[in-house]
């Protein structure tokens, strides 16, 4: 898979789980979009999770805050 099919991947997790599609991109981040906060992240994560077959640890679920950090982390983490 790659970076691009995991960024339209993504992006539809943030759709379901923010509802600000036309907004989110590949350089969004929590700074940027309003409804990115501490409940959403957990959410986001946990979709992500099931989505791709991923775990996160607690210091990534803390340190990513934008998309391309998590298309990044997801594409090493199963697909390079």
């Amino acid at each position: 898979m790659d970076k691009q099919l995991i960024l339209k991947r993504t992006l539809d997790v943030f759709k379901s789980v923010i509802g600000e599609s036309s907004d989110i991109n590949e350089n969004s981040s929590a700074d940027t979009i309003e409804k990115w906060d501490s409940l959403n992240h957990i959410v986001l994560i946990q979709e992500l999770e099931k989505s791709f077959g991923v775990k996160f640890d607690l210091f990534e679920i803390i340190e990513i805050r934008d998309v391309k950090g998590i298309v990044d982390y997801i594409f090493s983490k199963n697909y390079s």
